[in-house]
Parts: structure tokens; C-alpha cells; sequence
């Protein structure tokens, strides 16, 4: 017979190793962000594609440099970090559509990042130390050109971890 005092250590044991190990992993739920994104957030980076558009020089081949890992915690922590600078991009005084534009698809994905992938959004948080600066009048184009990247590198990497998901879409 297995004493309780025994038995009540090797279940206290089990539980602490259990709990040890599980916080190691960083639990996503990608195919519910996927499906965030598509509902929402993809029409809004549409949005903001089509108002930046003008501002836009055209670059072949640069977007995926921002994303280039297949690993689904790395490119999920390049959209966070990449939404994190966009809204550093936009802060001041400037309250056209353009930033209004920024500011709903960097807040959607901060809330669904927060949502589902909690450790995701701490890294991000812990690695935006990009200061605010200030800017003149005549920087909005260029600002616009740099937002106008940004929001194509973002567009690629939910458009690589959407296509590294589809079988996912099946159910």
C-alpha cells in the first residue's frame, strides 16, 4: 500500500514538472488569429494598402526580408514588432486617414496577438524602444513611403503564415 503522504508528493511533483514545462512553450492559437485576420484585419490592411499606394516607390523582391523564417512564433513576433513600429510611425499631432488607417490595423492586431499568442506580445512589447520623433510638414511624403513598405512587408508576412496554414482551412 502506497502511503497518502507519498502519494500526495509524487502528485505535487507531477503537477510542478507539468506546470515547469508547459510555461517553456509559447501557446498560439494561429487558426484563430488567421481567422481574426481575415475577418478584420485583412480589409483594413486593404484599407491602408490602397490609401499609401501614391507614396509608394516600387521595390521588387524587399518585402519578404521582413518575415523570412517558416516558423510561425517568428513571423507572428515580425507582425507584431512590424505593427508596434507603425504605430510609432504615426504618433503626433497628424489626424488624417492614413493614421487612422494605421492606428485600426496596429490595434486589431495588438488585441489579437494579445488574445491568443500571450508571449508573443510580451516579446514585442519588451523589443518596441523606438522613440516618437517629431516631424515637419515636409516629411509626410517620405513618412508616407515608410509607412507605405511597412504595411507591404506586414501584408507578406500574414500572407506567409496564412499560406503556411491553409491545410488548416480545411475543417
Amino acid at each position: 500500500m502506497i502511503l497518502p503522504r507519498t502519494l500526495l508528493c509524487a502528485v505535487l511533483l507531477l503537477l510542478l514538472l507539468v506546470s515547469v514545462l508547459s510555461k517553456g512553450k509559447a501557446k498560439c492559437s494561429i487558426v484563430e488569429i488567421l481567422r481574426q485576420y481575415q475577418a478584420v484585419i485583412f480589409d483594413e490592411l486593404q484599407n491602408l494598402k490602397n490609401l499609401t499606394r501614391s507614396a509608394e516607390t516600387p521595390r521588387r523582391g524587399r518585402a519578404g526580408l521582413a518575415c523570412l523564417s517558416n516558423k510561425e512564433q517568428k513571423i507572428l513576433l515580425s507582425i507584431s514588432t512590424m505593427s508596434m513600429s507603425l504605430r510609432d510611425m504615426v504618433r503626433g499631432p497628424w489626424r488624417n486617414p492614413e493614421v487612422v488607417a494605421v492606428m485600426q490595423v496596429v490595434s486589431n492586431t495588438e488585441s489579437v496577438t494579445k488574445q491568443n499568442c500571450k508571449k508573443i506580445h510580451k516579446k514585442s512589447l519588451s523589443t518596441a524602444t523606438e522613440k516618437p520623433r517629431h516631424r515637419g510638414q515636409g516629411n509626410r511624403r517620405k513618412q508616407l513611403k515608410v509607412i507605405a513598405r511597412t504595411v507591404e512587408n506586414l501584408v507578406t508576412c500574414w500572407e506567409k503564415l496564412f499560406s503556411l496554414h491553409s491545410k488548416d482551412w480545411d475543417t
